[in-house]
Parts: C-alpha cells; structure tokens; sequence
C-alpha cells in the first residue's frame, strides 16, 4: 500500500491545475501523479464539486474531468489584482531588505501563487517592475546555506555552534547558542539568542558567522520571551541589558517636520515648542546607536539629557576636532627629517 506524504490542499491545487489547463485528467493518471489511489481522487473530487461547488464533469468519450465554466478557480486561490500587487510589492520588500539568501524561494513561491492565478488576473511581473522597485540603503550579506540552517534551527529549536567574529574585539571566537528569533532591522538581519559563553541573550549578525554546524542538543524557548520587549530597549540594532533611561533631544524648528513625521522608537514622545522646535523624549537602554544617530544631524540636534550622553558626544567632537589630519602628520614628518 503506498502512503501519500502530499498533503490534501497540493492534490486540490494539482487537480484544479490540470482541470484549468484542459489536459482532461481522470482518476488513474491524477493518482499516478500524486502517488494516491484512484479511489482519494475521486473523493477530492467529489469534495470539490460539494464543498467547492467546483463544475467539475466528466467526459465518457475523452475518459477525463473538466471545468464547465473557463473561469472558475478555486475559492482559496482566488486573488484580485490589487493582491497580486500587493504580493509582487511584498516579495520586492523582501528580495531587498530580507536579504538574498531567502531570494530563491521567494522566486519559486511566486511562479507557484502566479501559476494558480485566474485567466481574468493579467498583471505581469515584468511590467510591474517597470513601476516599482525597492532598495535597501545598507545591506550585509551572509551565506545562504547557513542563512537556511538559522531558519531550520529557530523552527525546529535546534542549539548551534558558531564560529564568531566579533567587530568590536576583531577576534573570532566558538559560541554555542540557542537560537530564538531572526528579524530584520533598518535592512539587516539579526539572530537572537542565547549564548552560553554570555549566558544571556544576545545579538548576532549572520554576516559574521564564519561557520555552524549544530550540536545535536534541542531546547525550549522561554515561555516568558518576547521579541518586542528585548528590542524595544534599543535604538536601531543594538540593546542594552541595564534598566531604561530617559533620553531627551532637541531638534531645530528646521528639521522639526522631519522628526514629527517618523515612529522613531516604540517609546517615544513629542513635545512641540514655542519656537517651532521639538523635543523628542525616549526610554532607551544603550546609548551607542542614539549617540551616533543623533550627531548624525549636526547643530541642529541638542542633548538635553542624558548628561553622559552630552558628554561623550562632547568627547568625540573633541577628539575629531584635535585628531591631525594625514597632510599635517606627513608635514611633522617631514620636519621632523628636515632637523636631523
């Protein structure tokens, strides 16, 4: 006896293909292709002329099924065209800012929803991309075998070795995780997880795993996990794991509609001012990606609070300000000879 592993909405979406195309299947050469009896066939058959209302007839002298109406489709594979932009603008978003390795099956996805389209639905991809397009501003690009092998893991809590560089130590190290979540962030994706070197949930960038491989060992995601709370204490992409603090910035009335237009973070607020300004007030817990973003606008961005922050960004300008540039050291070294 043989023993189907297609599942019974791939049958009802293998027999609707063969019906709209008019190639007449019937039970034997339906069976035969999705490895069923005849008998299953008749009864998705049956299903679908019932449940579906599909006008499903049978033709005795050309031995196979067909639709009566041209346009039919079935109820769950009816899409209209503004879905199917909808779709094509999705997989646009993704191919760019989910990243490449993920890209092939997205193409392969939509070939298959494009496939089970209506004759009335005559939208085009190619002409779509004409009109629309997505670019990310940054992107960091990881294998996609091992993109694969983050996604298989998460599913099916799979714990992983690593092979990681660290950027900030420009060291690489073996961390042995439990890998919870993927999420895409400004455009770059990011692993969190558990890491048994840290012990304690981190962040990871799959553009620097070097290689994975995993332990054999499984584990259970906390029941009490939530990825909106462990990145919203961040700004951007990197999170503290102290307390929340309270940051203020004051932003020129200049660049005030630029600040009151955007989300910039879950936790923020706006005050207008008197002059046309605004004071955007957050609770962050790192400083690092706000620091750098607010310095981003130059003048027209005040550190009201917190005092740390107006001092290390007072540092940096410092620090900048005093660095010699690469002309003047050449010109100390060529004083320098000159003496001797």
């Amino acid at each position: 006896m043989r023993l189907s592993t297609r599942l019974p909405l791939e049958r009802l979406a293998k027999i609707d293909q063969e019906l709209r195309q008019g190639s007449w299947p019937n039970a034997t050469s339906l069976a035969t292709a999705l490895e069923v009896t005849p008998r299953t066939i008749h009864r998705d058959i049956d299903f679908m002329r019932v449940s579906l209302q599909a006008p499903i007839e049978y033709d005795a002298v050309r031995r196979g099924f067909r639709y009566t109406e041209a346009n039919y489709c079935l109820p769950f594979f009816r899409i209209t065209e503004g879905e199917y932009l909808a779709l094509f603008l999705a997989e646009l978003l993704m191919q760019a800012y989910g990243e490449t390795p993920v890209a092939a099956d997205l193409v392969r996805f939509f070939a298959k929803v494009k496939a089970m389209l209506p004759d009335t639905v005559t939208l085009e991809p190619q002409h779509l991309a004409e009109s629309f397009s997505a670019r990310p501003s940054t992107q960091s690009l990881g294998d996609a075998k091992q993109f694969q092998a983050l996604i298989t893991a998460i599913d099916k809590k799979q714990q992983l070795e690593l092979v990681y560089w660290t950027a900030s130590r420009d060291e690489t190290c073996r961390r042995v995780v439990e890998p919870y979540h993927l999420a895409s962030i400004d455009g770059e994706w990011f692993l969190i997880a558990y890491c048994h070197l840290r012990e304690d949930i981190r962040t990871f960038s799959p553009g620097r795993i070097r290689s994975l491989k995993q332990t054999g060992e499984t584990f259970n995601r906390p029941a009490d996990f939530r990825i909106a709370d462990y990145l919203d204490g961040g700004f951007r992409k990197v999170r503290g794991a102290g307390r929340a603090q309270t940051v203020r910035l004051r932003f020129a009335p200049a660049i005030a509609p630029l600040i009151r237009e955007r989300t910039w973070h879950s936790s923020q607020t706006i005050t207008n001012e008197p002059d046309g300004g605004v004071i955007l007030t957050l609770k962050l817990t790192h400083l690092l990606e706000i620091k750098r973003w607010a310095m981003s606008w130059g003048a027209e961005c005040e550190v009201l609070e917190p005092e740390e922050l107006r001092e290390d960004i007072v540092r940096d300008l410092r620090t900048t300000l005093t660095r010699p540039t690469k002309e003047q050291d050449l010109n100390r070294a060529d004083c320098r000879w000159q003496a001797s």
